[in-house]
């Protein structure tokens, strides 16, 4: 018998209803629910960042690229575990920061490991539900993330006046707000130096005292569109910033003078810390920022050059330096930027020969990590790129710079812009 044309509308209509609640029943089982039916697993808790793109497009977006959505792939943290796991220590120690489902499932550490080293991990490291899981944060006094997650269909977040959404539940914590979420992880100093932690005195620098946090910097706020565009807002942004060249350049103020005196010139460079942090920071042990100043003479020849580090060194229970944190027991040397320090340099060379003037560059620079390695783990950490030794972890970056040109006979420094 043929269909008539009211009973495929009927049709038509009964299936579109079907589809949706079927729709809504996927969404609905993306987290896992407390009364859901069955044991909790790492798949209903933490589900794939991709199935937040589906309403949260631009912070996706913003997340795929970030540092932060490659906690668990770079070369240096896949060596860094292996020589930490290879001498048995604590494995929760590490994923409670780069894979926060460690917390929840701590009894599936092991595995996650061994798929982190081998690079081919079936689980994210720090994802969108890793973070807006979090309920609650404690003090960081000794260099473990306390984070409180509580698994279920509740995503926590910054807004009160969240949209309602028929995937997950939502639920406004102040936490969200505060540098407390990022330092429950980024206060992590080496377990055997806990006092080297660094961030440094962020709480009595004067951003904080302005009321600024963390999120003001690395997550500033754009007036945009809400999750699936329903109403205009102030968004956070996810680019989670930090090592950006932009951000890099607002950090640093240099201001420099010559001082010609005969056959001696001295160069003093006053090295200002903008932010409210030390640095450098984030890696505690192989992160170092360099100054660097060159002198240029006759026909621009290179007649001096020299730098000075910004970086901490560590030595191990034999007394020999070390690279990895979980080997260092003692501070040798501090000389991080403190929190809005500013720090005089002095530099003295002879006074160019046969020629008028001559040019000053002065840059800051992240140093490469690769520079102090061992080269055991260095070649370690090339051969978990693709790149080898070409990986950009293995080349320093420019923060910022400044030129300048002298006469000898006047022996002031005129400020000229950088070619």
């Amino acid at each position: 018998m043929g269909w008539t044309a009211r009973q495929l509308k009927a049709l038509m209509i009964s299936l579109t209803v079907l589809g949706l609640v079927g729709g809504v029943g996927w969404l609905q089982g993306t987290y896992a629910a407390k009364d859901d039916s069955g044991p909790l697993t790492p798949e209903k808790v933490f589900p794939a960042s991709s199935k937040c793109k589906k309403c949260h497009i631009r912070a996706f977006e913003e997340y795929e690229e970030s540092i932060v959505a490659r906690a668990i792939v770079t070369p240096t943290f896949r060596a860094m575990l292996e020589d930490y796991a290879g001498k048995g220590k604590d494995k929760h120690y590490c994923l409670n920061c780069h894979a926060p489902q460690a917390v929840v499932f701590p009894e599936l550490a092991d595995s996650m490991v061994k798929q982190i080293i081998s690079g081919d991990p079936t689980f994210e490291g720090v994802g969108c539900i890793q973070c807006h899981l979090i309920k609650a944060v404690e003090p960081n006094l000794k260099g473990h993330p306390p984070i409180k997650v509580e698994p279920g269909r509740t995503v926590f977040g910054g807004y009160k006046d969240f949209l309602e959404s028929k995937a997950h539940e939502s639920q406004f914590v102040d936490i969200f707000k505060k540098s407390d979420l990022c330092l429950s992880c980024h206060t992590i100093a080496p377990p055997g130096v806990p006092t080297a932690e660094a961030v440094g005195n962020w709480k009595g620098s004067k951003a904080a005292k302005e009321g600024k946090t963390c999120q003001t910097c690395h997550m500033p706020q754009g007036f945009d569109s809400s999750a699936n565009e329903e109403k205009k807002r102030d968004i956070a942004g996810h680019e989670f910033n930090g090592k950006s060249p932009a951000l890099r350049r607002q950090a640093f103020d240099l201001d420099y003078e010559t001082e010609v005196k005969g056959a001696q010139t001295k160069l003093t460079v006053k090295v200002k810390n903008l932010v409210p942090h030390n640095v450098p920071t984030s890696h505690p042990i192989w992160n170092q920022v360099y100054l660097q100043v060159s002198i240029r003479g006759l026909n621009l020849k290179e007649v001096f050059k020299a730098k000075r580090v910004y970086g901490r060194t560590f030595a191990d229970a034999k007394g020999n330096k070390t690279l990895m944190d979980h080997d260092a027991v003692k501070l040798l040397e501090d000389t991080v930027l403190k929190a809005e320090e500013t720090r005089a340099e002095s530099f003295a060379f002879p006074t160019p020969e046969g020629t008028p003037s001559f040019d000053v560059e002065i840059s800051l620079h992240y140093a490469t990590p690769g520079e102090a390695w061992p080269k055991a783990f260095a070649d370690r950490v090339a051969f978990f790129t693709s790149r080898g030794l070409n990986d950009p972890v293995f080349k320093s970056s420019e923060i910022t710079k400044r030129c300048g040109n002298t006469k000898v006979t006047e022996g002031k420094i005129r400020k000229l812009p950088c070619p």
